[in-house]
């Protein structure tokens, strides 16, 4: 079942058991008050049952949690797609194609709410537009428009501009157009030998921070480590994207500084995603693949606050969320990542993020409990995404009546 037309103004919804994002303990029998598209009510069966007026949908054992953030996506790109690289170059017209089939699957996945990190020609925030007024089918998205580049620098996606006052212009017009965040990319992905080197000047980094925050938005970096994250850091900037090879001074500098760091741990240790790169390329991960994960699970043993993106796969956020856990963090801290940590990230945490009343009723129905077994998160049997009933499974037992 999908589409808009499985939407209602008032309904209750039950299940077996909530994870409301928070760090209260679960609810067992949980109800949840819908009205519009906002939560009104949450929390036990017994408490909400005598509602009046309300259609109840009945998903038996389910569990519920708020609906995922993915920190870290790129629309158009699919990067366990064999020919992914020459894809990178098709028309704005099949990019749009793409992305309308990645922003479904991320849906279907529990993936409510998208940042997207750059897209050629503003592609991200014409989808956003399509979104919002209905047109389309998708996550509520958080977008950066262009991502800033240096010339030389690393970035498939993104947009070459070198100097501060070019940095300042592509700030300002990625803002015209109607960014939520400023990306730049700092740094490669992949380590070279020796000190991990900076694509931009300090004066550069300064630069698109400062432009960034003048207008009120946050700014982040695609940054693996090194001089550039130190640089990024005393900017003020408010995310690092990765961090793959951050070292144990640089995660007290990011403890210090109070910045979030989101981990993509796929481009790494997922093997599907490497087996799709050309060889060369696939050969420079795998010999950063065992310090990458190294230092990601330093980071997360060091207390750095932390989200979590999956950057150019779609569907795929809960295994993201399952890398984290074999990196050592909780399958708690794992969800929170995922969710409430997702939302602060994006700012948005008074909309989305946890399952109270007044946040927007986004909201994910799996089987089984992902505190046990985070693998859970990977078994959808409903999205509800702004109140309207997005995506739910084929034989799903799920009844519906009035109150």
């Amino acid at each position: 079942m999908r589409g808009n037309e499985n939407s209602m103004d008032r309904f209750l919804i039950l299940g077996g058991l909530m994870i409301d994002g928070t760090d209260r303990p679960p609810i067992e029998r949980p109800a949840i008050l819908v009205e519009g598209d906002r939560i009104a009510a949450a929390g036990r069966r017994e408490d909400l049952r005598r509602v009046k007026g309300a259609r109840e949908l009945d998903f038996g054992d389910a569990v519920f949690l708020p609906g995922l953030v993915d920190c870290h996506n790129h629309l158009a790109a699919d990067l366990t797609q064999k020919d992914w690289l020459s894809r990178l170059g098709s028309t704005d017209a099949e990019l749009t194609l793409n992305a309308i089939s990645n922003m479904s699957s991320d849906l279907r996945s529990g993936v409510t709410t998208l940042r997207c990190l750059g897209e050629r020609n503003f592609l991200d925030m014409a989808c956003k537009k399509a979104i919002e007024s209905g047109r389309m089918l998708g996550p509520r998205l958080v977008v950066a428009g262009r991502s800033i580049r240096s010339t030389h620098g690393h970035g498939f996606l993104a947009s070459p501009f070198d100097g501060p006052e070019e940095v300042r212009r592509a700030v300002r017009e990625n803002i015209k157009a109607g960014a939520n965040v400023i990306k730049i990319l700092t740094t490669a992905t992949v380590r070279g030998q020796g000190e991990i080197r900076s694509d931009y000047s300090k004066e550069e980094i300064f630069v698109a921070v400062e432009e960034a925050h003048r207008a009120g938005i946050r700014a982040t970096a695609h940054c693996i480590g090194g001089v550039a994250l130190e640089w990024c850091l005393e900017a003020g900037i408010d995310s690092i994207e990765h961090g793959y090879f951050i070292t144990d001074r640089e995660i007290d500098l990011l403890i210090k500084r109070d910045r979030w760091l989101i981990l993509t741990p796929s481009p790494y240790l997922m093997e599907e995603r490497l087996e799709a790169l050309p060889l060369e390329m696939a050969e420079a991960f795998r010999r950063g693949q065992q310090e990458a994960g190294e230092r990601m699970a330093a980071a997360i043993k060091g207390g750095v606050k932390f989200a979590v993106g999956s950057d150019a796969i779609h569907g795929r956020l809960a295994q993201e969320m399952e890398y984290l856990v074999k990196l050592g963090a909780t399958e708690r801290q794992a969800i929170i990542a995922g969710t409430r940590d997702g939302a602060r990230v994006c700012g948005l945490e008074q909309d989305i993020g946890t399952l109270e009343p007044g946040r927007i009723a986004d909201i994910l129905a799996i089987e089984g409990n992902p505190l046990s077994d985070i693998q859970a998160l990977q078994k959808v049997k409903a999205v509800i995404c702004r109140g309207k009933l997005s995506y739910s499974q084929q034989g799903c037992r799920m009844t519906s009546r009035s109150k």
